[in-house]
């Protein structure tokens, strides 16, 4: 049977996680006090509900005991992420992980029953939702609001050329940082390496620059 998560608080990294496992084919219900942010995600997960999380009673018509794995990606409040936390741990959830945004932080959540502590800065949302879901290609990566780290299968029109040919630094404001091919990773390859079709790109950059270069490439599929 399919794993069943709920994913609390859908700022940019509980939405990440969560549109992100959907893809993967896992029930995905994602919650928020704002009903904008809701609306945004209703798409792209199995279901979304407003609802404070800070509340214990909303948080049990949520029915959060049913759910396999609960993601607390709220972490800008302390309390709301530490009630949600300890109400997951009394209604006996497989596994619960936590955003926290300090080491203090993180050594609260741990003690009242957080079994995983996510730093955004060091283990971003799609990284999260592949350990879960089993996936095997981490296609963005998000270190920061300002960085990205993006993984891509060779396009068409980059086949075939050089890194020196395309400039990637000019033409898309990104750096090329490794490359695998028939499962090795190859680090820092020199510009005179040429891509062929089923490699797979790891580039490094702005967020904003590494989101046009992924629409970029979507158009090719």
């Amino acid at each position: 049977m399919d794993k069943s998560v709920i994913v609390l608080g859908i700022g940019r990294f509980g939405e990440r996680v969560a549109t992100k496992l959907y893809e993967d084919g896992l029930e995905v219900m994602a919650v928020d006090k704002n009903y904008d942010l809701v609306q945004n995600i209703s798409d792209k997960v199995t279901s979304a509900v407003q609802c404070d999380i800070a509340n214990d009673k909303a948080l049990e018509e949520l029915g959060m005991g049913n759910f396999d794995v609960v993601v607390v990606a709220t972490g800008e409040s302390l309390e709301a992420s530490m009630v949600a936390t300890l109400f997951a741990k009394d209604h006996n959830v497989g596994k619960i992980i936590a955003k926290a945004t300090s080491k203090d932080h993180a050594r609260i959540l741990t003690k009242i029953g957080a079994d995983q502590i996510i730093f955004p800065e060091i283990d971003m949302g799609e990284k999260l939702a592949r350990s879960i879901a089993g996936s095997n290609l981490l296609q963005f990566f998000h270190f920061s609001d300002d960085y990205s780290m993006l993984e891509l299968k060779a396009f068409n029109d980059i086949i075939g050329k050089t890194l020196a040919e395309i400039d990637f630094r000019k033409k898309y404001k990104m750096m090329v940082i490794a490359y695998k091919r028939d499962g090795e990773l190859v680090i820092n390859p020199e510009a005179n390496w040429k891509i062929e079709k089923d490699d797979t790109l790891v580039l490094l950059g702005d967020s904003e620059h590494a989101e046009k270069l992924q629409k970029e490439v979507d158009r090719y599929k």
